[in-house]
């Protein structure tokens, strides 16, 4: 079903999930197509986060001690950003990717053009909560990208506060091998949270990235890598 929200926005496909309201919209600005996923009737991800995204896989890779194969986990599929970007290393031997959405994982192949990403022979798909995959699961990994929600300090569902727990970030650490990185994606700079990774990690960098909107207006965020 379509239907429009705005002049300016159109939502092309909307579902009603276990954790709330989705829907994905499709805009037009100088004759490029953008896509912006709306959770809940918060802003969640838009096509034009790429930039961001692949300052968060490319700290993890440009940190870790790497392998000839490196085994990689993803907390949150989005658009698909941070998988395509580890996919371009030759060196990455597998990717999981978490994603708790079905739809999002659907609308990732019927609007966002990644069959290929996620029918590469490297990516494993599990659709679930990350948090309760990573207590679950004692598979370790090279380097660890994470995206939930938007971030630390901008948290749309109040369930996933879990996931950036002083807890969680110990178990992230144990889920990593020696010499790994861990990569948090945030909607901005937090002070309580760096110092919380910097109880559980040897080091604490920070990258900061740029998005734009389609406008050109900018739109600033955070990666902070943690090393192990």
């Amino acid at each position: 079903m379509t239907f429009s929200t705005t002049d300016e926005k159109e939502a092309i496909e909307r579902a009603s999930t276990p954790n709330g309201e989705l829907h994905l919209l499709r805009m037009e600005v100088e004759g490029e197509t953008y896509f912006e996923l709306i959770m809940n009737g918060f802003f969640r991800m838009a096509s034009y986060n790429a930039t961001s995204c692949r300052i968060l896989t490319d700290a993890v890779m440009s940190g870790a001690d790497q392998p000839g194969h490196m085994d990689l986990l993803i907390g949150g599929l989005g658009m698909g950003f941070a998988l395509r970007r580890v996919l371009e290393y030759s060196n990455v031997r597998t990717v999981c990717v978490v994603e708790r959405e079905s739809k999002i994982v659907e609308w990732n192949r019927l609007y966002l053009g990644n069959n290929d990403i996620l029918d590469d022979p490297r990516t494993e798909l599990v659709v679930g909560g990350f948090h309760d995959y990573v207590h679950g699961n004692p598979r370790s990994y090279h380097g660890i990208a994470m995206d939930i929600d938007n971030g630390p300090n901008w948290i749309v569902r109040q369930e996933k506060r879990r996931a950036y727990s002083l807890s969680m970030l110990q178990v992230l650490r144990s889920r990593l091998r020696p010499g790994g990185v861990l990569a948090i994606w945030g909607h901005a700079e937090h002070g309580n949270y760096e110092r919380a990774l910097e109880q559980v990690f040897e080091e604490v960098t920070t990258h900061h990235a740029e998005d734009r909107y389609p406008s050109g207006k900018p739109l600033s965020c955070i990666v902070y890598a943690a090393t192990y």
